[in-house]
């Protein structure tokens, strides 16, 4: 690794605990992008948290986020070759999205690979199957991970770990709910708890509306 990318390594995980911290102690109101529905969330006042991206979803097409913002999102960055925290979250996400009932018609759950090497289109879409099909696996080259992971303030690098005969990926591990502007509504480290975001999504997303969008499978 070079020093660049230790010191923007270093960076990013000093942000992200700064975004945990806003998200505990400071909120303003924001109104939803989604004409059919009213929230009653707040966004958090996060500066420098500005969500971008330009990748290839795991049917081989280019999307940016754009693309996602006719609904809520919630978005997790990984890798398929993790052996225990990354299936864990995707399975609190995939709960989340159980628990919900009808809201979760009105979310993508987004798993953003920080492993583009090894996680192709057809990798992520192999694994996400064991997840639930509305999920949605984006990948691409090193350059537009690195710009996804800039916007979302995640820190991942590459690490040997003498228990596995492949490169592991070390990564900072939040599960991010957003609006369909890109306003941060709730960040969840791996130690909250499922009924949290079941709390925070029911009370930001109305279960009477409903938005129809072709699922990708």
């Amino acid at each position: 690794m070079t020093i660049k990318r230790m010191l923007r390594s270093v960076l990013f995980v000093l942000i992200g605990v700064g975004l945990g911290l806003m998200w505990k102690y400071y909120s303003t109101p924001t109104s939803s992008p989604l004409s059919s529905q009213s929230s009653s969330k707040p966004a958090i006042v996060a500066p420098g948290f500005s969500p971008h991206f330009s990748l290839i979803n795991h049917h081989g097409e280019a999307v940016t986020e754009e693309y996602y913002k006719d609904k809520y999102q919630l978005v997790y960055f990984g890798f398929t070759f993790c052996p225990d925290i990354c299936p864990t979250e995707l399975q609190k996400m995939a709960n989340v999205l159980k628990q919900v009932g009808d809201r979760s018609s009105q979310i993508y759950p987004l798993f953003i690979s920080v492993d583009p090497e090894r996680d192709t289109p057809d990798v992520l879409k192999s694994y996400l199957s064991h997840f639930g099909e509305t999920f949605i696996g984006l990948t691409g080259t090193e350059d537009q991970i690195d710009q996804a992971m800039d916007s979302f303030k995640v820190y991942a690098a590459k690490t040997e770990d003498p228990e596995y005969t492949n490169y592991m990926m070390s990564h900072s591990s939040y599960l991010y709910f957003l609006n369909g502007s890109g306003d941060l509504l709730g960040i969840y480290s791996k130690d909250d708890s499922i009924e949290k975001i079941i709390e925070d999504v029911k009370a930001t997303i109305s279960s009477k509306a409903s938005i129809s969008v072709p699922i990708q499978d």
